[in-house]
């Protein structure tokens, strides 16, 4: 055994005769956002809130799941203080010595192998998943009640659950990847951004609408679209903004705010990157149009 590894997890530290520690911990919404030195996958048992990784504030319900590495920075809170609002977070924590036994468990080369083992250097932190047909929430409420009991052999009944709950984080990864490159879903995004391009929408709000994760909807809409949902909501705002500067003469700030843009610089240089002339110009060009075709 490597050392102790001296971190609260609740109101329990991790065992130093241990590698595997499971709990199952009633988060306050007054936690303070921590690091780890050793991995974590954590599954959202019971209720709702939010889950503060990094930089990024990512909403959760229940069977919500994060594979969270070495030095990620995280923490997990309810939707509110009050007491009515209960966030139930399973815990599974885990040396990372194991992982050094197991590497011919997962494939090389998959984003579930580098994000274990080559975390810093992936592109994305972490890894999240919506577990829809309750494939995890067995195996950790079988660990839990195993972690709690300690009968004859239980640690060999964590390592087991442990090594079984990774090969489905790859079947996961392996079942996201082989959705055909059409994806299904894409005229309902489509229309939701259509319908939802005036608010400040992100990719987090559009992946949670169709319960897929931010990382998965993004690789999908470029792959079915050529574009990133920037990109395709930039598209949409701008091209709504042609329509109002032709078919109006409301003031060019009031569209840009109709559009979703209040900061009016980045405004005016994404409107003449997009089509080559400035707002102004292009209302301009577009009535001297008319007035050459009716005189004709």
């Amino acid at each position: 055994m490597n050392g102790r590894i001296d971190h609260l997890c609740g109101d329990l530290f991790f065992d130093e005769n241990m590698d595997i520690f499971i709990n199952r911990e009633l988060e306050s919404f007054t936690t303070a956002q921590h690091t780890h030195d050793f991995t974590e996958i954590s599954f959202v048992g019971e209720g709702s809130g939010y889950h503060y990784i990094e930089d990024q504030v990512i909403p959760i319900k229940q069977g919500d799941l994060f594979l969270i590495p070495i030095g990620t920075s995280h923490v997990f809170r309810p939707s509110s203080p009050k007491q009515d609002k209960t966030l139930v977070i399973y815990n599974c924590i885990f040396r990372n010595e194991l992982l050094d036994q197991w590497k011919s468990i997962l494939q090389k080369d998959s984003f579930t192998y580098n994000i274990f083992y080559y975390p810093h250097e992936c592109s994305e932190r972490w890894l999240h998943f919506q577990d829809k047909h309750d494939t995890f929430s067995a195996m950790f409420q079988t660990m839990y009640s195993e972690y709690l009991k300690r009968n004859t052999g239980f640690d060999t009944v964590l390592v087991a659950l442990l090594i079984q709950m990774l090969v489905m984080l790859k079947r996961f990864e392996l079942k996201n990847e082989e959705e055909p490159a059409s994806f299904s879903k894409l005229e309902e995004v489509v229309h939701f951004i259509k319908c939802n391009y005036t608010q400040n929408i992100t990719v987090q709000d559009v992946a949670d609408y169709f319960y897929l994760s931010a990382s998965h909807f993004q690789r999908l809409f470029k792959k079915t679209t050529g574009l990133t949902f920037t990109q395709y909501l930039q598209n949409v705002r701008i091209q709504k903004c042609c329509e109002l500067l032709k078919s109006t003469d409301i003031p060019i700030y009031q569209i840009a705010n109709q559009v979703g843009y209040l900061d009016m610089k980045f405004f005016h240089a994404l409107f003449r990157k997009k089509t080559g002339v400035t707002p102004r110009q292009y209302r301009q060009n577009f009535q001297e149009f008319e007035d050459k075709a009716i005189s004709l």
